[in-house]
């Protein structure tokens, strides 16, 4: 007998038309990043907040903690925890995932090394042709944050410069207790919204991320009434 072509609760995917079927009812996919700066003035411990949906992304901070969004104040947080604050309430959440992009090294470099990997800091006078002479993927334009693998031990051209990736100083990213306890009670926070915290990692130790860290969250979050299979 033949297995049916599609397995029971098992995503169905239709490459040809780019979509994705799933079970859940209401399903809501909520992403953010920042950039880790506790010492920056505004006392969020953070700073360039992108993604719809998220009010607010509170972590440690050296200066006076700041006042966020709808008009809530950062915690401080002990150091390498991360307090995520949504605009809205959810039913609950189905997963949580993130990862963290290291800083540079802070150090401007006029030469290169073949195969190791450099971030451009300054274009200079340099063309795009100079770029990829020295490692630079063909068919893309070279831009300051672009990363590359070096080709040749060389000096870098038009008076541009690069810089060698330094580390975020974690190693993962976990969720601090159950979110779902807090995903529903307007009356707690001043923005009405979900609250979910996290905390950063090297190895199994609570660690701060290294100052211009990028992080990245992902929230799978379910917005109905109707469970799935338990969940």
């Amino acid at each position: 007998m033949s297995l049916p072509s599609v397995l029971p609760f098992q995503p169905v995917f239709n490459y040809p038309n780019n979509k994705l079927y799933q079970y859940e009812a209401y399903p809501v996919l909520l992403s953010c990043n920042f950039v880790v700066d506790s010492t920056n003035g505004n006392g969020l411990g953070i700073r360039n907040l992108k993604g719809s949906g998220v009010a607010n992304v509170f972590m440690h901070t050296s200066a006076t903690p700041g006042v966020g969004n709808y008009g809530v104040i950062n915690p401080n947080p002990e150091a390498g925890v991360i307090v995520v604050q949504l605009q809205n309430q959810f039913s609950r959440l189905l997963a949580a995932f993130g990862g963290q992009v290291s800083p540079i090294s802070g150090t401007p470099l006029t030469s290169v090394v073949a195969g190791n990997p450099y971030v451009i800091a300054s274009l200079g006078t340099a063309t795009a042709a100079q770029f990829q002479a020295i490692g630079f993927p063909k068919g893309m334009l070279p831009s300051v944050g672009a990363a590359f693998i070096a080709s040749s031990s060389t000096s870098v051209p038009g008076g541009a410069s690069v810089e060698a990736p330094s580390s975020s100083g974690i190693s993962s990213i976990e969720l601090i207790g159950d979110p779902n306890q807090t995903l529903q009670n307007s009356n707690v926070y001043q923005n009405g919204g979900a609250q979910i915290i996290f905390q950063c990692l090297l190895s199994s130790t609570l660690t701060q991320p290294n100052n211009n860290s990028v992080i990245t969250l992902n929230l799978y979050l379910s917005n109905s009434s109707v469970q799935v299979n338990g969940q």
